[in-house]
């Protein structure tokens, strides 16, 4: 068939408001092993993510490409509904303030979409498109607990615990740039996906990842000395024990928040492999790589390496079972790599009788070795269940636990991205109610978790806490 130009024009068109709006409905997504999400589509996450072995439907891109030479011609498309609670704290009662600062993120339900399209071009080779999002660093709280606690440290550096002992709750240190506090990532990759069948029981498969990321941060402003531009331009208020911010006349970046929201976009890659050893076994893996981000330019003073914020490398590793015919259970293993992120991995400030300075080895905000959030690489153990009751009726459930990305010395920055979940628990069904459609509800229960540290940053305890539930709903079509 032959298209004129208006109608190129027209799908064009279409096709970019569908990606905006991709990337717009997942923008406050809050992913939940770091920043990325336990799985991807309605199947997937109804067994905890463990399906590198087990490709389920055409979202499979979104784990291992080699997936989409098992699950045939088919259009998969999913809503999860995400409700996460984040509260934070920092006690600045241990200074014989009258009250600790802490708060809960205001924002607590998200709607995140996923679709997945697969069409088998020859006999042995598939094609697929995978879109997905990743989020996680989201926070709104209408209290800015950075600027009150300092407004308590103020007065106690000042005039001792007597005068900390006066400061009203919601009282605001006069920091310019300390209005409500928040963060917002939002990722959305694109995954074009080749496969091939080397063999009937053996694929290798091929991903691009095509990334486009969003970020906004608001209220930082106690954090102005850490930038280039506010410490070269204001020594004396700079040094330590200078008023910082305060200070009038303080000339500070432009380029460390309240900038609303800026964009990045890059490329990586994922490969992929499935092989049935037996017909009670199969294994499988994916390896990829880092997806190398433009720099958010109007954050190059928050984010090392002048505004960079890579997508973390990982792999990831199972083993699919089917002892009996309706029964499979997965194993699988992922290590994500956040640490080679300068600007996760990074070290956050340590406390000095100043307040908030930098660790030996770290450099000012922005710069290659800047303060970051001190993201340590992590594993994830997943096990999944399948089974498939009849010709119309599939029960999922999965379980998994992986490590905090988070070191307990590292906890001031993280209060705003408290990604302290390491326990989840899910439960799918889908239901096929003729050969071509399926429909699919799942749940996903992240448990509690709370991580303290005696002395943060801000010479007070701190603590972070988390705990969130999910429903995604899917449809699949097989044409």
């Amino acid at each position: 068939k032959r298209f004129t130009k208006d109608t190129m024009s027209l799908k064009s068109h279409i096709s970019a408001k569908v990606l905006v709006s991709l990337i717009l409905w997942g923008s406050n997504a809050h992913a939940t092993v770091g920043y990325f999400a336990l799985g991807y589509g309605a199947k997937s996450s109804g067994m905890a993510g463990a399906t590198v072995a087990a490709p389920q439907d055409a979202m499979a891109g979104a784990i291992n490409p080699a997936g989409i030479s098992w699950v045939g011609e088919r259009v998969d498309f999913s809503l999860r509904a995400f409700s996460p609670s984040r509260e934070a704290s920092l006690g600045t009662s241990r200074l014989s303030g009258n009250f600790d600062v802490s708060d809960k993120s205001a924002k607590t339900w998200f709607f995140i979409p996923g679709i997945g399209i697969t069409k088998q071009i020859t006999e042995n080779l598939s094609f697929g498109v995978t879109a997905y999002g990743n989020g996680g660093m989201n926070t709104s709280y209408s209290r800015n607990i950075y600027d009150e606690s300092s407004a308590i440290l103020g007065a106690y550096a000042t005039a001792g615990a007597s005068a900390a002992a006066t400061v009203p709750v919601g009282t605001r240190s006069g920091t310019s740039g300390t209005g409500e506090l928040g963060v917002d990532m939002a990722q959305l990759i694109i995954a074009p996906t080749v496969s091939f069948k080397i063999h009937q029981k053996h694929s290798i498969g091929i991903s691009a990842l095509l990334a486009a990321q969003s970020f906004e941060a608001k209220g930082l402003g106690n954090f102005q000395c850490f930038t280039p531009s506010a410490a070269s331009n204001n020594p004396s208020a700079c040094s330590p024990g200078g008023y910082g911010a305060a200070t009038p006349g303080f000339v500070g970046s432009r380029q460390l928040a309240d900038n609303g929201r800026d964009w990045a976009y890059g490329i990586g890659a994922r490969i992929g492999w499935i092989s049935e050893l037996h017909s009670m076994v199969t294994l499988g893996g994916s390896l990829s790589s880092k997806i190398y981000m433009t720099e958010f330019k109007d954050y190059q003073e928050l984010f090392a390496e002048a505004g960079g914020f890579d997508i973390p490398a990982q792999f990831q590793v199972g083993i699919a079972l089917k002892p009996i015919d309706p029964l499979q259970i997965t194993f699988d293993y992922q290590r994500i790599f956040y640490s080679d992120v300068k600007s996760i991995g990074n070290t956050g400030p340590v406390a000095s009788r100043f307040g908030p300075t930098m660790a030996a080895g770290s450099g000012l905000l922005g710069t290659r070795n800047g303060l970051g959030f001190g993201w340590k690489d992590i594993n994830i153990y997943r096990i999944g269940t399948l089974f498939k009751y009849d010709d119309h009726f599939s029960i999922r459930a999965g379980y998994s636990w992986n490590d905090t990305p988070i070191s307990d010395n590292q906890l001031l920055f993280n209060i705003l991205a408290p990604a302290v979940i390491k326990r989840h628990i899910t439960v799918g069904l889908s239901y096929s109610p003729d050969p071509s459609s399926e429909w699919h509800l799942t749940y996903i229960h992240g448990f509690h978790e709370e991580q303290n540290q005696s002395v943060s940053a801000f010479g007070v305890p701190a603590s972070i806490s988390m705990h969130q539930d999910s429903i995604e709903f899917g449809f699949s079509w097989h044409y």
